[in-house]
C-alpha cells in the first residue's frame, strides 16, 4: 500500500477534517481530542456462562476499565479500549455470546472521540443537549445518548485512574469539524454559567 494512503489512515478525524487544534483550553474547561482508540459495537442476545469481560444489562451502565462496556440499549454495546485490539476484545466474550444472533462492527475508524474536563464541561454539555449534566455528576459513571446541534453524540461520564471526572464524546467521524467549532465557539458561554453559577443552578 503506497505510504500516503498509510498516511491518511492514521490521521484523526480532526487532522482529516483539516483542522490543526486537537486542544483547547478555557478559564473553566479544558477539551481535547482522544485518538488511537479501538470501538466495537456489539449488538447480541447473551447466554448463560462467564467471560473476561463484564457486559452491563441496564442501559447507560457502564463496566470495565480498559476495555471498557458502555450499555447503549438493552443487548447492545459499545466497547472502547486504548490497548485491546478488535480481535483479542472478540475473544474475550465469545464464550456468553451466540454467535449466531450477534453483530459486531469494528467502528475505530468511523467514530471520534472527544474528552471534556473541568467544572465548565457539564455547563457545555447541558447548554447543547436536553439533558442535565450537573445533575448527572451524582450518578457516578455513566454513558447516555443525546443529540448536539442535530449531532448524534453518545457521552461516557468516568474517572480516569488517580484523576478526575471526565466527559468522552463519541460522535460520527464525518461531523468532526462542525462538532469542533461547536463546542470550542460556545465555551465562553460555558465560562460564564460557571463562575454565576458553579457547580448547580
Amino acid at each position: 500500500m503506497p505510504e500516503n494512503i498509510n498516511q491518511k489512515i492514521r490521521q484523526t478525524p480532526l487532522q482529516q477534517a483539516g483542522v490543526e487544534t486537537r486542544k483547547h483550553v478555557t478559564e473553566t474547561l479544558k477539551l481535547q481530542e482522544i485518538s488511537d482508540l479501538f470501538l466495537i459495537r456489539l449488538h447480541s442476545l447473551p447466554t448463560a456462562g462467564s467471560s473476561e469481560l463484564d457486559l452491563p444489562v441496564e442501559t447507560g451502565q457502564c463496566s470495565g476499565d480498559d476495555p471498557v462496556a458502555l450499555c447503549l440499549r438493552p443487548r447492545d454495546w459499545l466497547l472502547i479500549s486504548g490497548e485491546t485490539s478488535a480481535e483479542m476484545l472478540l475473544s474475550q466474550f465469545r464464550n456468553v455470546i451466540n454467535e449466531n444472533q450477534t453483530a459486531v462492527v469494528d467502528q475505530s475508524d468511523g467514530l471520534g472521540v472527544f474528552r471534556l474536563s473541568g467544572p465548565g464541561a457539564p455547563w457545555l454539555l447541558s447548554k447543547l443537549s436536553g439533558l442535565d449534566f450537573l445533575a448527572g455528576k451524582n450518578h457516578g459513571e455513566h454513558c447516555a445518548r443525546t443529540k448536539m446541534g442535530h449531532i448524534a453524540v453518545i457521552v461516557h461520564y468516568h474517572q480516569r485512574a488517580g484523576d478526575d471526572f471526565v466527559f468522552d464524546l463519541v460522535f460520527d467521524r464525518s461531523v468532526a469539524r462542525y462538532f469542533w467549532l461547536l463546542l470550542t465557539e460556545s465555551s465562553a458561554h460555558a465560562d460564564e454559567l460557571t463562575k454565576t453559577f458553579g457547580d448547580h443552578y
